[in-house]
């Protein structure tokens, strides 16, 4: 796609999303990844993967902590990379984006049914913010389970009013409350369940306030799963983008003087984590990290990832 301000605006709604989890916004990226070999304009092969290497890269950095986009722009660079007309690199590219959402769905479906396998027969589990495979995972969980959710805010959307709502609506016993009190529930918690927006050398990056819940129930020896298809596994080595601030009017529009610190995302490590389930399996640390170590990273996002690793311009924002 030759003209950045028609990608911009493609890229638009992916970028303004401020609620979704990881799993809806690869979804939207992989439509916006289709629409846009379909549009783009090239010559060659060549500059067709050169047009395509600008789009993944812009859909990464939309979204920067959703790891579900790095993996379609994998699948992506892959697929073009052997194309040997721009129309065979149209096909490809498109396909590869198409089959990506649809493995999300199926994957999201297999991950929600493993979550819910692993919930007490009775007992309280929390979370916070409102993934939807942590959602769907409760849901087909509650059915045959006697299960208390305590659904923790999630500032500064609420988004965790979403799930709770939800929940409710389906029968579910529910909890509301503030981010703030999460080590004052946690000990009454028989669980902690989590989403994920990636999972790599930092740990588990998720929506900020899961460390407020996994750092206590770690402690107290209350189990922390994360329930995450397989997406969100970046590689070593790989970027994982926490400080990535956003408007402090979100939070309070302040009075001139007071700086508002406001951030979507923070890591886990993964010493607080007792188990990653995947739509095929169930993963330990190590586990883990035997499974990172053999994704393949197509060179075009290597030297991406080499600009946008810890210590770079992208990852230097302080407090």
């Amino acid at each position: 796609m030759a003209h950045t301000e028609q990608l911009d605006a493609l890229i638009a709604p992916l970028r303004a999303d401020s609620v979704s989890g990881a799993a809806v916004m690869g979804r939207l990226a992989a439509e916006i990844v289709r629409r846009a070999a379909v549009r783009a304009h090239a010559g060659s092969p060549e500059e067709f993967r050169w047009a395509m290497g600008e789009v993944v890269v812009k859909v990464m950095e939309a979204q920067p902590a959703m790891a579900p986009l790095v993996s379609l722009a994998r699948d992506v660079l892959d697929a073009v990379a052997v194309a040997q007309t721009v129309e065979e690199g149209r096909h490809r590219a498109a396909q590869a984006a198409q089959a990506f959402r649809e493995g999300l769905e199926t994957g999201a479906q297999v991950v929600a049914s493993r979550g819910a396998a692993i919930l007490p027969a009775h007992g309280t589990v929390a979370t916070v913010s409102s993934s939807s495979t942590v959602r769907a995972a409760l849901l087909h969980g509650a059915a045959s389970r006697d299960v208390r959710v305590v659904c923790l805010e999630s500032r500064p959307f609420n988004e965790g009013q979403l799930l709770a709502e939800g929940l409710a609506k389906a029968g579910v016993s529910v909890v509301y409350a503030v981010d703030a009190a999460a080590a004052s529930l946690v000990p009454d918690c028989d669980m902690v369940l989590l989403g994920a927006d990636s999972i790599g050398d930092a740990g588990v990056v998720n929506k900020i306030g899961s460390a407020a819940l996994a750092e206590p129930a770690h402690r107290l020896g209350i189990p922390v799963h994360v329930i995450s298809d397989e997406t969100k596994i970046l590689p070593p080595g790989f970027p994982q983008h926490t400080r990535d601030d956003r408007p402090g009017e979100e939070v309070w529009r302040a009075r001139v003087g007071v700086r508002v610190w406001n951030r979507y995302f923070e890591a886990i490590p993964l010493e607080w984590v007792t188990s990653v389930v995947t739509e095929a399996e169930t993963l330990t640390g190590p586990e883990l990290a035997a499974y990172r170590a053999q994704i393949v990273v197509p060179e075009a996002l290597g030297v991406w990832m080499q600009g946008h690793g810890p210590g770079s311009p992208k990852d230097s924002t302080t407090l």
